[in-house]
């Protein structure tokens, strides 16, 4: 049996492990907290305690031993994401101990940075923040290390209990003519799964919905959805029109966008 381990289970790994269960996958799965931990065990699921710190893996490490792909979902802080790099490190130097785990990287499209264009996995990046320069650092530590790997560079997660207007409909919204670059967790999790699937697959891989409708038309008709006020627009500026493309995963795999309008329910 394939035995895959989930490092963060968080939002988007519940989903991941819910369809790994449904596929007769083996799964264990992570998180730091004790109260979070027993919410998982709740759902039958292997659970164990881990903490990635800066010189060290900490934690029930038996959660390490016999997996065949270990996915990593522990992303930078937007806060503060001093000690990141460091973290991934002393990841990479646990897992000398496992050389045949093959480790999936979850990543963010904020490594392209924010200048307008078309976007690839073949594109250089251009990180600007300081959580999208602790993942390119990350990513390059990834890739360069003995493991087989896989980066996967999502776009921003949305999800019926998730998404930026709950919190933008309060605030006047910057580019409102850019473009969106997002990515249900549905076919997040479905882009994953084929990549868990397809173990001889190794490098880059984007996963992002072809649909890139305006800022402004995508959240207007979020506010409409979720009965929220209409929001306001930033309209003072230059369009800065971005689209990051993510076809190389159709190419390689069996996964297709379920997804192919983020403007219809």
């Amino acid at each position: 049996m394939n035995q895959v381990g989930i490092l963060g289970c968080g939002w988007l790994g519940v989903g991941l492990a819910e369809k790994l269960t449904s596929d007769s996958f083996g799964l264990k799965v992570s998180r730091t907290s004790l109260e979070s931990i027993a919410e998982l065990k709740a759902k039958g699921w292997d659970a164990h305690q881990i903490f990635v710190a800066n010189s060290s893996v900490q934690g029930n490490l038996e959660f390490f031993e016999n997996l065949d792909q270990l996915i990593v979902s522990i992303p930078p802080g937007r806060a503060n994401s001093s000690g990141y790099f460091e973290k991934i490190s002393s990841l990479l130097k646990h897992l000398k101990s496992y050389p045949r785990c093959r480790i999936i990287f979850l990543s963010s499209t904020s490594v392209y940075g924010k200048k307008g264009g078309v976007y690839n996995e073949s594109s250089s990046v251009f990180p600007e923040t300081e959580a999208a320069k602790a993942l390119v650092q990350s990513e390059r530590l990834i890739v360069n290390s003995p493991h087989s790997s896989l980066v996967v560079r999502l776009g921003g997660l949305i999800g019926a209990d998730r998404n930026p207007i709950f919190s933008l409909y309060k605030k006047l919204i910057p580019n409102p003519n850019g473009r969106i670059n997002f990515i249900s967790k549905e076919d997040a999790v479905l882009g994953l799964f084929q990549l868990i699937k397809h173990t001889a697959l190794e490098g880059i891989f984007n996963i992002v919905h072809p649909h890139h409708p305006t800022r402004r038309e995508y959240y207007l008709k979020m506010a409409t959805k979720y009965e929220l006020p209409t929001p306001n627009f930033k309209d003072d500026e230059p369009a800065v029109e971005r689209f990051i493309q993510a076809t190389k995963i159709e190419f390689e795999t069996e996964f297709r966008y379920t997804v192919d309008n983020l403007l219809i329910d």
